[in-house]
C-alpha cells in the first residue's frame, strides 16, 4: 500500500508539471475612467483581480487599465506579441462595449463616438483581437463583461438617425473557431449589471469559480451562470458559445502530498486488520501491552513512522529488548526476557 501511494503521488506530480508547462498568455483590459460619459466604478477592480487570478493559475498576464485608443492598441500589440508559442490565450475585458452591425466594438476611455464615422477612429473591433488568438493558439478563451447599460451607444444611434437600428443593446453574438469559448456576462442583446459591491456579478463570480482543482471549464461556467441569476435575481443570465474539441482544465488535480504520521491514506479497518494479523501469536502481558496500543499508532507503524523497534518486537513475538515505556519485567512475564 505505501509504495501505491507513492506511485499515485509521483503521477499527479507529473500531471501538475505538465499542466503548468504549457504557455499560457492571458489579455486583461478593465476600463473605468471614461473621459465623455460616466465612469464605471468596477471594472478597474474586476480586471485587476482577474489579473491576480490568471497568475495563479500559470498565464503570463498583459495588463491595460483605463486605456485610451492609443493604449488598447498597444496593450493588444503587446499581447500578440507574446502569443507565439502559446498553448492556450485569453481575452478578459470589463469596460463599455458595443456591437453595430453585429460587429462588437471595445470603447476606449477617450471615445466620443458623435457619429458613425468617429466608430472606425475611436473604437477597437473585438474581432482583431479573436483572429490574432485564433490564428495562433489552439485553445482560446474569452469573457466579455461589457454589455453594461452603454451611453456612448446612445450617442452613436442617436447620431445615425433611420440607421440606428443597427446599433444593438449590449454585445452581439460572437461566432468562433474551432478551439475557442466566448463567455458573456449576460446574454445577447441584453444589459448587464455593474453590481453595488467591489466586483460585477459576473466577474464575482468567474473569481469564485474557475481554476477549480481538475474541473472542467465548461462546469465552471455553469456554476458561474448559477451564482449571476441568484445575484441578480434572475434579470441576467451569463451567457457563453463554445467550439471547444476537448476539456479545458485550468488548474489540474490536487497533487498528494507524502503520506504524514497523521495522514497516512491507511483505514481503520486496514490498521486493525494487520494490527491482528501481528499479534495473533503473542500471549500473556505482551497481548495486553498490544492491544492497549491506540489504532492511529498502528497507522504510524504501518507507513513507517514512530516505529518503536522493541515494541514490535514485542508484539511480533521475536524476543524482547528492554525500550521506551517497556520494561524487563514485561519480557520475563511473557517468558521472553
Amino acid at each position: 500500500m505505501q509504495y501505491l501511494r507513492i506511485a499515485l503521488t509521483i503521477f499527479l506530480m507529473l500531471m501538475c508539471s505538465q499542466a503548468f508547462a504549457e504557455k499560457r498568455v492571458a489579455l486583461v483590459v478593465g476600463n473605468s475612467a471614461y473621459q465623455h460619459v460616466p465612469t464605471l466604478p468596477n471594472p478597474k477592480n474586476d480586471a485587476g483581480d482577474m489579473a491576480a487570478k490568471l497568475r495563479d493559475l500559470g498565464f503570463v498576464v498583459v495588463v491595460g487599465n483605463d486605456l485610451d485608443l492609443a493604449g488598447v492598441r498597444r496593450t493588444i500589440s503587446d499581447f500578440v506579441d507574446k502569443l507565439d508559442g502559446a498553448d492556450m490565450a485569453l481575452f478578459y475585458y470589463a469596460g463599455h462595449g458595443l456591437q453595430v452591425n453585429g460587429e462588437n466594438y471595445i470603447a476606449p476611455v477617450d471615445a466620443k463616438l458623435l457619429s458613425y464615422i468617429d466608430l472606425e477612429f475611436e473604437a477597437v473591433p473585438m474581432n482583431l483581437i479573436l483572429s490574432a488568438m485564433e490564428r495562433t493558439t489552439r485553445v482560446n478563451l474569452v469573457f466579455l463583461d461589457a454589455c453594461r447599460d452603454n451611453p456612448l451607444a446612445v450617442n452613436l444611434a442617436r447620431s445615425m438617425g433611420t440607421r440606428s437600428a443597427s446599433v444593438g443593446r449590449g454585445l452581439a453574438r460572437v461566432g468562433s473557431g474551432i478551439g475557442s469559448l466566448i463567455a458573456f456576462a449576460t446574454q445577447p442583446g441584453n444589459i448587464a449589471l455593474d453590481g453595488v459591491g467591489r466586483n460585477s456579478p459576473f466577474t464575482a463570480a468567474l473569481l469564485r469559480h474557475l481554476g477549480k482543482p481538475g474541473r472542467d471549464i465548461t462546469r465552471e461556467l455553469i456554476d458561474v451562470r448559477l451564482d449571476v441569476l441568484r445575484e441578480t435575481n434572475g434579470r441576467q443570465v451569463s451567457w457563453d458559445n463554445s467550439s471547444l474539441t476537448g476539456e479545458v482544465v485550468l488548474r489540474s488535480p490536487e497533487k498528494l502530498e507524502p503520506a504524514t504520521a497523521a495522514e497516512t491514506g491507511i483505514t481503520d479497518n486496514v490498521a486493525e486488520l494487520t494490527f491482528w494479523d501481528t499479534i495473533k501469536d503473542v500471549d500473556g502481558p505482551g497481548r495486553v501491552r498490544c492491544l492497549s496500543a491506540p489504532v492511529s499508532e498502528w497507522r504510524l507503524r504501518l507507513a513507517g513512522e514512530g516505529e518503536n523497534p522493541d515494541h514490535r518486537k514485542d508484539c511480533n513475538g521475536n524476543g524482547c529488548r528492554q525500550g521506551r515505556g517497556h520494561s524487563k519485567r514485561d519480557c520475563t512475564a511473557t517468558g521472553a526476557g
